[in-house]
């Protein structure tokens, strides 16, 4: 093992750590900004928001992220937009994150019709004294 060739590149490796914890950081926070801004537009029902929202929700966890990167990186020069990687990276993190977010975030309501309702299931239901005593559960 050489150490020289170690301690030429352990301050580019330090660097690429902090840049990582960096571009992590601020994908985080965006990515939780995003997503609370849609989870709101759903929650509320704007009216042409709320479609625009479910379409990014859907595109952005229907692609995966190496998709996006390479999207964002190599795809929006081709129409003018330039960015650096670093900003390529961030704006690719907060848009996966924020769909992700956005779902998290999001009322049951909003996620599954199951829950849409305003019922509630009684506490003292039949069903579940029928299942309590039902033949299958007998002790012998």
């Amino acid at each position: 093992m050489n150490l020289d060739i170690l301690a030429r590149y352990a301050p580019l490796y330090v660097d690429a750590a902090i840049l990582t914890l960096r571009i992590a950081a601020i994908g985080i926070v965006g990515s939780l900004a995003v997503g609370l801004l849609v989870a709101a537009i759903r929650q509320y029902r704007i009216p042409v928001a709320t479609q625009i929202a479910a379409a990014y929700v859907e595109l952005s966890r229907n692609t995966p992220l190496l998709v996006q990167l390479f999207f964002i990186y190599f795809g929006l020069p081709r129409v003018g937009i330039k960015w650096s990687g670093e900003t390529c990276a961030i704006v690719g993190l907060i848009f996966l994150g924020g769909a992700y977010m956005a779902e998290a975030c999001a009322p049951a309501s909003t996620r599954s019709p199951r829950f849409s309702g305003s019922r509630r299931p009684r506490s003292d239901s039949r069903a579940h004294r029928r299942c309590a005593t039902s033949p299958s559960r007998r002790p012998s």
